[in-house]
């Protein structure tokens, strides 16, 4: 044991190291971007809403084994242009991978929503299979197939059959949802006390104050508060229009959380009221659920946006007392409010 770590001290200095990191740092951002890609075959990606977690076996391959993949195809390209000194205990790019993507996720404050225990059989996994490959790389001059080696079809054919009865099972999400709504109402109550004051000041409206929260709870989610002091420094460098703040709003000068929240409840409002207008040349039927989604949709046109937004609202809201706020700031233009139609109970008089 101590003959091995005196070799690799020495054989692992801190150009491989740095060589490595980077290496794990690129592959990081490839897996997302693959990933994005791939959610309409069924990769599952981090969502603060609930969802269907469907495709194991194709979330298992990207979150375990994908990492184990690119580094075989990084080794294989060192190996092309004869940079060997890559492939020196070549597995350590999957630790730092698995490093890096804990890191985001303690920076982005998604802990509370990531299942651990399935976390710990990823990287016991990933790491486990990437010394196997590496153990194997060590014996070999080159990992390139020999086309006489391609052979064994049958098996290729078991594993693919397999994958597609894995891939096809459905698990309990119990768990899931009960620690997606956890940290949506948690953070919800953290929002409530902190900016309750400041967004109080400029509306007592129940309906809008959860519409501002649930926009805060899911803005919070992709620009947690280290990424927004990168945008204050870039800002500050740059002196272009930025979104900036808790609620993202886009300025031209400097302003904290409170000043983001007082801006996008102006803005909230404003498009409410636009929204109403429509309704009332239409003539149409309306639930509450599609007056957030259309707020959110001023807010931010991305369908994924809008769903979301949707959805924390109805988690964090009494539905019976946000239809009642929102008939009573509508109720001098003649708005009905039908509660006995569940999906659809508004409407304007003739």
């Amino acid at each position: 044991m101590i003959e091995f770590i005196n070799t690799f001290l020495i054989e692992y200095n801190w150009t491989i190291v740095s060589i490595h990191l980077v290496t794990a740092i690129l592959m990081f951002f490839i897996i997302n971007w693959v990933g994005a890609k791939s959610i309409s075959i069924g990769y599952m990606q981090m969502s603060i809403v609930v969802e269907e977690e469907s495709a194991p076996a194709l979330n298992f391959l990207f979150k375990a084994i994908a990492p184990v993949i690119i580094m075989i195809l990084f080794v294989a390209l060192a190996q092309a242009i004869h940079f060997e000194i890559f492939t020196i205990h070549c597995y350590l790019i999957v630790v730092y991978y698995w490093l890096v993507r804990t890191i985001v996720v303690i920076i982005y404050g998604r802990g509370s929503l990531t299942n651990w225990a399935v976390q710990f059989f990823y990287w016991v996994s990933s790491i486990s299979l990437s010394i196997c490959v590496y153990k194997l790389l060590d014996k070999v001059d080159e990992i390139l197939p020999d086309p006489a080696s391609l052979r064994d079809e049958m098996w290729i054919l078991i594993i693919l059959f397999l994958y597609s009865t894995v891939n096809n099972m459905t698990f309990n999400r119990t768990s899931t949802v009960k620690r997606k709504e956890n940290y949506i109402n948690n953070t919800y109550t953290l929002f409530k006390n902190k900016y309750d004051k400041t967004i109080s000041k400029k509306c007592k409206k129940y309906f809008i104050k959860q519409v501002v929260y649930a926009i805060m709870i899911y803005e919070n989610f992709n620009r947690p508060k280290i990424v927004r002091w990168i945008e204050y420094g870039r800002f500050l460098l740059t002196k272009k229009p930025h979104t900036l703040g808790i609620m993202q709003v886009m300025t031209l000068k400097m302003i904290n959380d409170k000043q983001s929240i007082s801006l996008a409840i102006n803005k909230i409002i404003s498009d409410c009221d636009g929204i109403i207008q429509k309704y009332k040349n239409n003539k149409e039927c309306f639930g509450l659920g599609t007056m957030v989604e259309m707020i959110a949709g001023k807010y931010n046109k991305d369908d994924e946006y809008v769903y979301e937004v949707e959805q924390i609202f109805s988690t964090i809201s009494d539905t019976e007392k946000a239809s009642t706020s929102f008939y009573r700031m509508y109720k001098h233009q003649n708005l009905k409010y039908d509660n006995s139609n569940q999906y659809n109970p508004f409407s304007f008089n003739n």
